[in-house]
């Protein structure tokens, strides 16, 4: 498992050197070094993500300021897959630059050899916790899985405090959305919570015993699946559901824009995505450039920050923002005791056989 913890209640020493520092964003925003380039290439870059609100955070805190600063244009999709990004390494054709995958497939597509080394002297690692960096990507945010209701349907007050809760089909009448996919979501690990597995008790995950709870609370006939991170947001808004797994900054990008939706981060799952290069990209010296600006550049990276309430790799930009922001971040210790910690060590080595194992069971 990535040692996430210790760098996590890290934070305020961190907060304390940066202080020291004033001017050590400044400073790392121009500090690397970078090597010759083609004239011709890199004056592109295209990234892949998720889409939906997140897409149009991400434009507006990092690829604007990036694009302003470096004359590097940006594109950026919402088809990330790690299936896409292997069949254009494994046919020649690469379009993309900048790939979004989860955690355990990151650990998949370095062990098939999918990914081109980050070049960290373009990259400069002074603004990246240690957790972060890696030979071939960057686990770039952290993010927390929530339970997330309508509170047309479910005054706060009323809301499920815990995952037993959420499950319970007797408190809550109708359908529960949740993911349909388990690379990036934790709906097995919120059903042993619900049967009352401890924090520190949770790794090996107990496949059987999780689909065992899934099945009686609240039962197969009452769970609906979501595909796309962006969809439960939609079900919840039009009142297809009044329950849902969502991820915290998809549930705050919607009530920004209005939306009678809350979550509770109390027994969320922490987690995180790293940002790849695919063997044979385009432009990589590109991709390496935004990259080195998404971990260094303190003002994007608090803006960031804020508007998305994930934790970007950038230590300098934590300097930068409030306290009544830094205290809502997946990140913040005041959430150390309340929140799981998602073992991607374990679901790299357990996510395919566990992911067939899951559709068997929604398919018996």
């Amino acid at each position: 498992m990535t040692d996430f913890r210790s760098h996590v209640f890290d934070r305020r020493q961190i907060l304390k050197a940066a202080a020291l520092t004033p001017f050590a964003g400044l400073a790392l925003s121009g500090c690397s070094s970078k090597p010759a380039e083609s004239a011709a290439a890199n004056k592109t870059v295209t990234v892949t993500s998720y889409g939906g609100s997140y897409n149009d955070q991400f434009t507006q805190t990092i690829l604007d300021p990036f694009s302003k600063q470096t004359g590097i244009q940006p594109t950026l999709l919402a088809n990330t897959s790690l299936a896409s990004l292997k069949a254009q390494v494994q046919s020649g054709d690469v379009q993309w630059d900048l790939v979004e995958i989860t955690a355990p497939e990151y650990e998949t597509a370095v062990a098939e050899g999918l990914l081109e080394k980050f070049d960290y002297d373009i990259i400069s690692d002074k603004g990246l916790p240690g957790y972060a960096k890696a030979e071939y990507g960057i686990k770039y945010l952290s993010f927390l899985f929530v339970m997330a209701w309508d509170q047309n349907a479910i005054p706060d007050a009323q809301a499920p405090k815990d995952w037993a809760q959420f499950f319970d089909q007797d408190k809550y009448n109708g359908k529960r959305s949740v993911y349909n996919q388990l690379s990036d979501s934790s709906v097995l690990e919120a059903a042993l919570l619900a049967d009352g597995v401890p924090f520190d008790k949770m790794y090996p995950l107990d496949v059987d015993r999780a689909l065992r709870v899934l099945g009686h609370h609240p039962g197969k006939d009452r769970l609906l699946y979501h595909s796309a991170n962006q969809e439960p947001i939609q079900q919840l808004t039009s009142g297809e559901v009044a329950l849902s797994t969502s991820f915290n900054n998809r549930v705050n990008a919607a009530r920004k824009d209005g939306a009678k939706l809350n979550f509770s981060a109390e027994n969320a799952v922490l987690a995180g995505d790293y940002f790849v290069v695919p063997k044979g990209a385009k432009n990589k010296e590109a991709a390496f450039k935004l990259m080195n600006f998404m971990s260094n550049d303190a003002e994007a990276g608090a803006a960031f920050d804020t508007v998305t309430n994930l934790t970007l790799a950038n230590t300098p930009a934590l300097s930068k923002l409030p306290k009544e922001v830094a205290d809502t971040l997946p990140t913040s210790p005041l959430l150390a005791d309340k929140i799981l910690i998602r073992d991607d060590k374990w679901w790299s080595q357990n996510l395919k056989k566990t992911e067939q194992q899951f559709k068997l069971w929604q398919a018996s």
